[in-house]
């Protein structure tokens, strides 16, 4: 039996607003010992202690356009013990930080003296009956979801609820055990249109949990249900939080839930169709970018909602199977946070309630949703203290991944120099606005079919990659290469002539030729194309330059009014060749030339 105790938030003067609410949500990188109890390590503990700080910082400053932030969220083990509680108070009872706010956050294994101090501190609310202490063993730890509410008088209280099913590592221990809880909190209180809001939180596995008698969530809902019995109407559930540190956020056994949850047959009086259901999970790596565990943080609603799903919006994304690999939330408005590293989140979510139907009614979960940096972060386009569009962040991972041709050919004369090449074109590439990447992305890649980067596969790639090795050996032999500029990929000072360089890959020369004609059907000065095909063929010289070949000649000679009498073509296989064998730079500028000279 889990016990659920009910909290009237309308004494503390709580009132939400109807339309929006203002939320800022950490994910932090989480370094904890690798035994029981599951703490902090001690070299880390610093930056995690000056990342909660920046979370609150940004929750106070409300970068999202609301009044003031109504729920700040830390997941699960965010909070280093009784050091990070403080730290969150402190900031709580200043008096710069709002009243009328909710801190929802986890701690990290707390012993059972530190618990116990936490547990009877002024200010705490704690389930003494159904938790008791006295239950609690000596080794036993308890890993705790707290929630902390400042009142409209500047009161600030706090809710300890440990966390009730331990999940496989917190039950596959060596030493100690963590301490099972048996209740939850349930809270309530006014928007400020009249109607009434309710939430509640969970603690990572306790949402999947299966040794209890049926799911925590539906102990809540029951519960509700009863209340909303007793009272002959029906009772609204606004938010669940769950908080997380969860290696697979997308396995399908934790999201498949979510049917469950959503399922207005059971327990109809307790209205989930219009409820907020917030997935707050901790990173997979220290900065940003992809990571195949943990990360993900995200928000889901019922379809009944009425929120429409942008195509390719900034920040976050639709879910579907090429971010989840599962197609469980398919039924669901899945709001899916790119950024998978470590950063904070700050966004407007918007009230279900507030919609209207019809084309004048239609708008997106979230409004301004920004990514702000961990501490000590380098500069990076995918925590910009603002949004990110897709694109920018589709690029800067795929360039994280992708390697300097001198890693790749270590053995070549040039290896050394080329790669110095490598990491000034990816320095160049990551900054480049995001309407230009989605333009050299989709030059670049002769069979790509979508500006919508959520949808890039392997093909968009690919043609990455060969961009970044033709700029890179470009830039050996020239020098004078600038990217982002025009309406080419690059523009090359070759000799006394700029040429704007285009690199496309596809299934063949002759279709990259095409693809070429296509995206510069007036070119406003030369063009030398590189392209490559499926299988990295030679293209074969003596079927000479595109559009005008018998032109086509880096002399002085040419017609600068005749737009193709300044069309070049190279094939990659050539220009890698060239690349490998030469013991200068020099000599790769030659190269180059005496080709493009055929």
């Amino acid at each position: 039996m889990v016990y659920i105790e009910s909290v009237d938030l309308s004494t503390r003067g709580i009132v939400l607003p109807s339309d929006r609410v203002g939320m800022v949500i950490a994910q932090p990188f989480l370094s904890l010992t690798t035994a029981e109890p599951y703490q902090w390590a001690l070299n880390a503990k610093p930056r995690q202690m000056q990342l909660i700080a920046d979370t609150l910082r940004i929750a106070r400053e409300a970068h999202h356009g609301v009044s003031k932030t109504h729920f700040t969220v830390f997941p699960e083990y965010s909070i280093p013990g009784r050091e990070g509680v403080t730290l969150v108070e402190v900031a709580l009872e200043a008096a710069d930080w709002p009243s009328g706010t909710i801190v929802i956050g986890g701690t990290d294994g707390l012993t059972k003296d530190d618990f116990s101090i936490l547990a009877g501190e002024p200010g705490t609310h704690f389930d003494a009956t159904n938790n008791a202490l006295a239950r609690m063993g000596a080794t036993e730890w308890v890993n705790c979801g707290i929630t902390w509410v400042k009142a409209a008088d500047g009161t600030v209280e706090r809710w300890l609820q440990p966390k009730l099913s331990p999940a496989w590592p917190e039950l596959n221990i060596k030493y100690d055990e963590m301490f099972r809880g048996n209740s939850l909190f349930a809270f309530n209180g006014p928007f400020d249109n009249g109607t009434q809001y309710r939430f509640c939180s969970l603690v990572c596995f306790d949402w999947i949990a299966t040794d209890l008698v049926k799911k925590a969530w539906r102990f809540v809902v029951d519960e509700l249900g009863r209340q909303a019995t007793e009272i002959g109407a029906e009772l609204p559930l606004s938010w669940l939080f769950v908080i997380q540190h969860n290696r697979r956020p997308s396995a399908d056994s934790f999201l498949v839930e979510v049917g469950g949850f959503f399922d207005q047959r059971e327990i109809p009086n307790v209205r989930r169709d219009r409820a907020c259901l917030i997935f707050a999970n901790s990173a997979g790596k220290e900065v940003p970018g992809k990571a195949n565990l943990y990360g993900e943080t995200s928000l889901v609603f019922s379809r009944q909602t009425l929120f429409e799903e942008p195509d390719c919006h900034a920040t976050f994304c639709n879910g579907g199977p090429s971010f989840r690999s599962t197609t469980l939330l398919s039924s669901y408005n899945d709001i899916l946070f790119r950024e998978r590293g470590a950063c904070i989140h700050s966004f407007a979510q918007v009230n279900p309630n507030s919609l209207s139907a019809g084309a004048a009614g239609k708008t997106i979960a979230l409004n301004n949703a920004f990514v702000f940096p961990s501490p000590g972060a380098a500069d990076d386009p995918r925590t910009p203290a603002g949004p990110v569009p897709a694109s920018v962040k589709w690029l800067n991972d795929e360039l994280d991944a992708i390697e300097s041709l001198g890693v790749r050919y270590s053995q070549a004369p040039l290896a050394a120099a080329v790669n110095v090449e490598h990491s000034k074109f990816v320095n160049a590439l990551r900054v480049i606005p995001s309407k230009s990447v989605t333009n050299s992305v989709r030059m670049a890649t002769e069979t790509s079919t979508t500006d919508n980067a959520d949808e890039w596969n392997l093909s968009e790639k690919e043609a990455l990659e060969h961009l970044l090795h033709t700029l890179e050996i470009m830039g050996l032999a020239f020098g004078s290469v600038a990217v982002g500029e025009g309406s080419a990929h690059a523009t090359v000072v070759m000799g006394d002539k700029v040429v704007d360089l285009l690199a496309v890959r596809g299934v063949t020369h002759t279709g990259c030729i095409e693809h070429s004609k296509e995206l510069l059907t007036l070119p406003r000065r030369r063009v030398l194309l590189i392209s490559r095909d499926l299988d990295n063929n030679p293209w074969r010289t003596k079927d000479g330059n595109f559009l005008k070949p018998a032109t086509a000649k880096l002399s002085s000679e040419l017609d600068i009014t005749d737009t193709g009498s300044g069309s070049l073509h190279l094939g990659y296989r050539r220009l890698l060749d060239i690349f490998r064998e030469a013991v200068t730079t020099g000599r790769v500028q030659e190269n180059i030339n005496a080709e493009l000279d055929r």
